[in-house]
């Protein structure tokens, strides 16, 4: 299957560079954020000068936390990627890639007990 080529028509947005795109999660206070690529490998990690008032264990705890979530907003990526490029919605969920309603739900209930 060969990729749209858009860049000639009229209004139309060229397609997104998938291998290039970074998904990011930050905690509520944005005191914790990581940065997954498509495979969902970790790229990046913040930290501000806010974790130094935590002990240790919270911050392992929330760097995992936040980390999960991110995997999770590349599956996401792939999905919409895979969708793209023509893929079944079934053949999606076949391979459990989560829907971004999916992701809002699980990032709603974990960030739930910070708000």
């Amino acid at each position: 299957m060969t990729e749209l080529d858009t860049s000639d028509v009229a209004g139309a947005e060229a397609p997104p560079d998938w291998r290039n795109l970074i998904y990011e999660v930050f905690n509520p206070d944005y005191s914790v954020g990581v940065a997954c690529d498509r495979s969902g490998m970790i790229v990046g990690l913040h930290l501000g000068d806010e974790v130094l008032e935590h002990p240790d264990s919270w911050l392992a705890e929330e760097v995992l936390r936040v980390a999960r979530l991110a995997h999770q907003k590349s599956r996401v990526g792939r999905r919409a990627e895979l969708l793209y490029r023509g893929g079944l919605p079934h053949f999606a969920d076949s391979l459990e890639l989560p829907t971004e309603a999916d992701y809002n739900l699980m990032e709603k209930t974990e960030f739930a007990r910070d708000l």
